[in-house]
């Protein structure tokens, strides 16, 4: 008989939960409250991730959080339809027991761990989604926790919009950076920089100079506008706009301030206060959905841009 654990943390339609599935739900609720911590809600969405990862294991034959597709935790979680960007999972593997004898154990298993206690215990964690699956006498046992520091609610509807690329290139003696409708974008560093950016008409372009501590503004611009006159930096740049596919994203925000970004990897591109509507690209394919913590951008969600017709996207009704 033999039984594992690994656990990672990282920062539709619903499936029956089976009893011995609910009953560890149950104890690992139990040992939350015994430790002071809110219980967790269940997630559908990431409960579909940790049986479908269960099972893989079981019938592909490994053990680990990364599958041989290269998929980790985070991936196949927002692929399952989890918005939430910080997510976690426990793992554990038992054969030659029965599974109830793994449903009863497993828990205990995973708090005399300490990483696994960790995720079990983790304060921030809101809500989980619990697997056992068996075949023959092996059973995998998946928990994937979920983040959720506030309801997001999401609708897409299909759209075009123009879209505009800035292509610009320059020189200066120090470094230069470069902002977009407020938020920092990059820094381009001297001598010489060139680059482009997928930008909306009308956005507004500034450079600051740097003088060791911040960006002291050197000029702005708002397109389809491109020229900056300082006697510091030697700029040019071409802006050019055609039609593509969109969405319209409509986002049911907590207030307070809120930023968005986009692609695989976050770039700023605008600042919400409380709800937002932005017109976005395809191309894009993801949106992200951060707030302010001191010095950065804490990302909370990742929201995939979807094809087709207009659909929800999250997650119950507007709180």
């Amino acid at each position: 008989m033999a039984r594992w654990l690994v656990l990672l943390v990282l920062l539709g339609a619903a499936l029956a939960q089976t009893p011995l599935e609910l009953e560890a739900f149950r104890l690992t609720n139990e040992a939350r409250k015994a430790h002071g911590l809110a219980a967790l809600a269940w997630d559908d969405a990431a409960y579909r991730a940790a049986r479908a990862h269960a099972l893989d294991m079981l019938e592909r034959g490994f053990f680990d959080h990364v599958n041989p597709d290269g998929l980790g935790p985070a991936d196949r979680m927002w692929a399952a339809g989890v918005l939430e960007v910080t997510v976690g999972e426990n793992l554990a593997f038992y054969e030659g027991y029965t599974p109830e004898y793994a449903a009863g154990v497993v828990v205990d298993d995973w708090l005399r761990s300490p990483p696994h206690r960790r995720n079990l215990l983790k304060p921030e964690f809101t809500h989980l989604g619990l697997a056992l699956v068996q075949r023959g006498d092996r059973i995998a046992v998946v928990q994937n926790f979920v983040a959720r520091p506030f309801r997001l609610w999401v609708w897409q509807t299909p759209s075009q919009k123009r879209e505009g690329r800035l292509s610009y290139q320059g020189t200066a003696r120090a470094t230069v950076g470069l902002f977009v409708n407020d938020a920092f974008v990059t820094a381009l560093q001297p001598p010489r920089w060139s680059g482009e950016l997928d930008l909306d008409p009308q956005s507004q372009v500034s450079l600051g100079l740097w003088n060791g501590g911040r960006y002291l503004l050197a000029c702005a611009f708002t397109l389809p506008a491109t020229a900056c006159r300082h006697p510091r930096i030697e700029w040019t740049a071409r802006y050019t706009e055609r039609t593509v596919a969109s969405v319209r994203l409509q986002l049911g925000l907590p207030p307070g301030e809120h930023w968005l970004a986009y692609g695989p990897e976050p770039r700023l591109f605008r600042r919400a206060q409380g709800d937002a509507v932005v017109e976005v690209p395809l191309s894009w394919e993801v949106v992200w959905v951060g707030t302010p913590q001191k010095d950065k951008i804490e990302y909370t969600h990742r929201i995939p841009l979807l094809r087709g017709t207009a659909e929800p996207l999250r997650k119950g009704a507007r709180p």
